[in-house]
């Protein structure tokens, strides 16, 4: 990564060490400090730059044994203030003193204040560039340097950071706690908490470890103190690293942007993550297990070993994902992690023409979070490719002389590869760059004659760059009655594979973990649905989900998918029934007033017998697919099958569920719920379910009532609403709220007509990233007439914050895009469903 740019400070700097003395009062928003940073000025220069953002600074002073030089401060580009001198500074060792004020921010990003039950706590979220809204500080990850923190706050406070105390005073009811320093560790690693926790032991762990969470929630956290030591233990062994910290604590936080984040010997999560029943349901059990796996395998990928820079960000996603995959497997194979297909998460958004690579220049913050997720699921894709090529084995050994040679300092991409390379038998480097340096994936045309040609895959219609990759096909053929199998690379735009020619059937997909799309000859498909049975469940599924991703490409029609669809349906496992019943259910903005009839009845045809066999009572012995299954396939039918005894059923429910919330299993009561309060007339039930949440402790019992709420008519719409800017909803949730009113609303002008009515409390509440964000989350739409109202909203809003115009973009691509799709197959979806 290039030094010496505008956006960056400069390199003539380095700091070596910093300590941070914050005065900090739960009850109190305004904040006071001190840091003094010890700095190496390798080259003579008139200034010292450092990044804060929104804090008052009251002094900055360079130290040198008892010469004292007085800084002038002014405000630069990038968050970056400049501290000048009077004259020259030479070459030497020095502090940087800085004395710093300012008021604790309320949304869920940097230092912030979240009241929970009428009591007051901070948190921190640091990363990605948050540390500068906290504390003056170096706040780039190749700055990598020890910490000290010491917070002193009122003595009746709970206070916690990354390491151990190291000592603790009490004076005149005021406590000051210093902890120890810390490891090599970027800005975006630093944490620390203050307020009333209540706090249990994290045992089984080589190290000390307790989890910190609200007043009256320790008794909910016996599920994660059960299952920590085995998955932590698990890392170990795969790294041949011991876990490289002093503690380990864990932070269950009621108001929180994101998931989790990897601080350093303090990892802070949702709430819902930790505050769990004794023992969660198989299908509640993947989400908290994964995250705490991802966590975890952070503090090597990425606290450990760091990126230079944000621009290699995916260096950190995609590995603790991969990761947590693999744990996931190796620990839990109940909970079907081997089936799951990871690039399908990811293929939606790197279609988009305006899709930016993963390995893209990063100036800003919103630079950072723009195409956020591909980090992790296009990153983990690729890994998990890279992994079925060269085996597990090599992978692990490649990955540990990385971690071992690059321990507590930071890597680019090319070290990365540079360790890879030296465990596999081809040019890895070459491939991975193409992948990840470009945006979008191919799609691989195989045809009857054995040639092979790729293109960038692209949606109908849409315009993109002619691109080429390395592309690693795990090739089974079936020729001659006989099925072979084979590694072949392509990197052309066109080459003949002779062995191909004639073939049965091609499946250039081998354990479907390619990151690409293909496409076979018609009567080679129809000659592989006849051998399904030689598929395993990820093979079926990526028929099934490359068909449909053909369809939106433009290159087959809708018959072709439901002859796939149909064939899956038909299958033994649930796993793969429940492919088919998803892919079904991309299909809904094809129904519509005239067609909703014709849908219904295509449901209750061929799938209400398989729920009714299935029943909506979950039993102690199910298994994880079978209870996933379920839940989809009731969500498809009580919402649009149109079954008045389902119907009922769902009201039903719903009552049981709100009279006891641990009668009914969260994925069947959802439903219930929102199939309940989306029917006519119902809209009392708004009170009891506002009653039963705010009795509720389990914050996923919280989330199944609040966010399961359907109704459509404008008098309970302005009320849940009027609900995202109370003191019920979190600022972190507050985008939830309106993204769930938004998905009710065919017509949704009584959305934009409350929006245009709130929209400054609505931005002061929610954290900066939802609020840049917020026309993707809310209002991506397959409706010209809502995608109008959109428009009109947010096109004099959208350059007054930093990331809504990208995306807005995004926005407008993706309706776009499913408007050309209704256009384009209306009347082939409509034929389809005349003729069953």
């Amino acid at each position: 990564m290039a030094r010496d740019v505008e956006y960056r400070l400069p390199s003539g700097i380095q700091p070596t060490f910093q300590k941070i003395h914050l005065n900090i009062d739960p009850d109190t928003p305004e904040y006071s400090g001190v840091t003094i940073i010890d700095i190496d000025i390798t080259k003579p220069t008139q200034r010292v730059g450092f990044y804060q953002l929104d804090l008052q600074v009251d002094s900055a002073e360079l130290v040198q044994n008892q010469r004292i030089t007085p800084l002038a401060i002014e405000k630069g580009d990038y968050d970056i203030n400049w501290g000048y001198a009077t004259r020259e500074i030479p070459v030497g060792t020095y502090s940087l003193k800085i004395h710093f004020h300012g008021k604790v921010n309320t949304s869920s990003d940097g230092m912030y204040l979240s009241s929970f039950e009428n009591k007051n706590y901070i948190f921190t979220q640091f990363e990605d560039m948050h540390a500068r809204r906290a504390f003056p500080s170096f706040d780039e990850p190749n700055f990598k340097i020890p910490y000290q923190m010491t917070i002193t706050s009122p003595e009746k406070q709970v206070v916690v950071s990354n390491t151990p105390v190291e000592k603790h005073e009490v004076k005149d009811g005021m406590q000051t706690v210093t902890f120890m320093k810390t490891k090599p560790m970027p800005t975006y690693l630093i944490a620390y908490t203050v307020g009333p926790f209540d706090s249990v032991d994290l045992t089984g762990l080589k190290v000390p470890g307790k989890i910190y969470v609200p007043k009256g929630y320790a008794d909910k956290t016996k599920f994660v103190v059960k299952h920590t030591p085995e998955i932590l233990t698990a890392l170990e062994d795969f790294f041949g690293i011991e876990y490289p910290y002093r503690k380990l604590d864990f932070v269950a936080v009621p108001n929180f942007t994101h998931g989790a984040m990897e601080n350093a010997g303090l990892i802070t999560y949702r709430d819902s993550l930790l505050l769990l029943e004794d023992e969660p349901g198989l299908a509640e059990r993947s989400g908290p297990l994964n995250v705490i796996a991802h966590e975890l395998a952070h503090q090597w990928y990425g606290n450990l070993v760091t990126m230079a820079w944000w621009d290699d960000l995916w260096l950190n996603e995609a590995f603790a994902s991969w990761m947590a995959s693999y744990v996931m497997m190796e620990l839990y194979p109940e909970l079907n992690f081997r089936d799951r297909i990871i690039q399908e998460g990811a293929f939606g958004a790197d279609a988009s023409p305006t899709v930016k690579p993963v390995k893209k220049v990063v100036k800003s913050q919103p630079d950072v979070m723009d195409g956020l997720g591909l980090n992790y699921s296009k990153g983990e894709s690729i890994l998990q490719m890279i992994e079925s090529l060269i085996g597990t084995d090599n992978f692990r050994t490649g990955i540990r002389a990385y971690m071992k040679k690059h321990a507590w300092g930071n890597t680019q991409a090319d070290d990365l590869w540079a360790a890879l390379d030296k465990v596999s038998d081809f040019n890895l480097s070459a491939m991975m760059k193409a992948y990840l340096e470009q945006p979008g994936y191919p799609l691989i045309e195989v045809a009857s004659d054995g040639s092979v040609s790729q293109q960038r895959y692209h949606y109908a219609g849409a315009k993109v760059d002619a691109q080429n990759w390395a592309v690693p096909l795990n090739i089974s053929y079936k020729k001659d009655g006989k099925i072979s199998r084979e590694i072949v690379f392509v990197d052309k735009s066109s080459t003949r594979l002779p062995q191909l020619a004639e073939a049965d059937w091609v499946f250039p997909n081998d354990n479907a973990t390619g990151y690409f799309r293909w496409s076979i000859p018609e009567s080679q498909l129809d000659n592989l649905l006849a051998d399904l049975n030689v598929l395993n469940n990820r093979e079926k599924k990526n028929v099934l989900y490359n068909m449909q991703a053909l369809l939106n490409g433009g290159k087959v029609g809708i018959d072709s998918v439901m002859k796939v669809l149909n064939a899956l349906a038909q299958d033994d496992d649930p796993v793969v029934i429940r492919a088919s019943v998803g892919t079904l259910s991309e299909f809904l903005y094809l129904v519509n007033d005239d067609n909703e009839e014709a849908f219904a009845k295509l449901l209750n045809d061929k799938y209400m017998p398989l729920l009714d066999k299935l029943t909506l009572t979950q039993g102690d012995n199910d298994e994880e697919s079978v209870i996933r299954l379920r839940n989809q396939l009731y969500s498809l039918l009580g919402h649009h099958s149109q079954n008045a005894s389902l119907i009922e059923k769902s009201e039903a429910l719903a009552k049981q569920y709100v009279a006891d919330t641990t009668s009914v299993p969260s994925g069947i009561a959802r439903t219930a719920l929102s199939v309940t309060t989306e029917q006519d007339g119902k809209t009392a039930w708004f009170d009891t379910i506002l009653k039963t949440f705010r009795a509720s402790q389990l914050p996923n019992v919280k989330n199944t009532l609040l966010y399961s709420m359907s109704f459509d008519d404008e008098a309970t719409v302005n009320k849940l609403l009027d609900l995202a800017l109370g003191d019920d909803v979190t600022p972190a949730n507050t985008v939830y709220m309106v993204v769930t009113v938004a998905r009710n609303l065919e017509d949704q002008t009584p959305l934009y007509t409350w929006l245009k009515a709130n929209t400054d409390a609505l931005v002061a509440k929610m954290p900066a990233y939802h609020v840049s964000r917020m026309p993707e989350f809310v209002s991506t739409t397959c409706d010209a007439d809502n995608l109008a109202k959109a428009i009109a909203f947010y096109g004099p809003l959208k350059d007054q914050f930093e990331g809504m115009a990208r995306s807005y973009d995004i926005m407008m691509d993706e309706s776009n895009q499913c408007l050309r799709l209704k256009d384009t197959y209306q009347s082939d979806f409509d034929a389809f469903l005349a003729a069953q």
